[in-house]
């Protein structure tokens, strides 16, 4: 499940260069509604990585509780973009086999020991 998050991560990656390079050589883009949902799943987990950094960085209690507020909204709005984007079978997850889950829990437990 890992390497498909970093696949698709890379292949997000590798679509956006595309599409700056297309905007960029004077070349209309035609988004198409996988596309724009694409952008919007990778905006919304661009904006809670840097939610996450400012509240660590925060030193105003306030400020703090407010990004926490605010990231919390944008875990609700990534979840319906992605709830959507897997109903319209343009994002796919492979759920996990029950030996991979004990794979998983038994490397997680031996390096909390």
């Amino acid at each position: 499940m890992v390497q498909q998050g970093q696949q698709s991560q890379q292949q997000n990656q590798m679509q956006g260069q595309q599409m700056g390079q297309n905007m960029q050589s004077g070349q209309g883009t035609q988004f198409s509604e996988k596309d724009i949902l694409q952008l919007t799943l990778n905006e919304c987990k661009h904006c809670a990585e840097s939610l996450n950094y400012a509240i660590l960085e925060a030193s105003n209690e306030q400020l703090r509780r407010d990004y926490m507020t605010v990231l919390g909204d944008v875990y609700n709005q990534q979840k319906q973009v992605f709830d959507l984007m897997q109903q319209k079978g343009y994002y796919s997850v492979e759920n996990a086999t029950a030996q991979q889950m004990a794979q998983a829990q038994s490397k997680f437990n031996g390096q909390m020991q």
